[in-house]
């Protein structure tokens, strides 16, 4: 049960990123944000989706 608990929290944590990093106000306050905020955005993507990864990995070990 806790490691459901541990995988829907990053789940979550990776969309949340996504969305804040995505937003409209993001983009209309700072026109550079968007060059930014893609690659940074992406490098988040890729650091959750390698937790989740190794976690699952750990999960299936254990």
């Amino acid at each position: 049960m806790l490691y459901i608990i541990v995988i829907l929290v990053a789940v979550i944590g990776g969309i949340a990123t996504f969305l804040v990093g995505m937003s409209n106000e993001n983009k209309t306050s700072n026109p550079n944000y968007d060059k930014r905020t893609k690659g940074n955005i992406s490098k988040l993507v890729i650091f959750y989706i390698i937790a989740i990864l190794i976690f699952v990995f750990i999960w299936i070990m254990v």
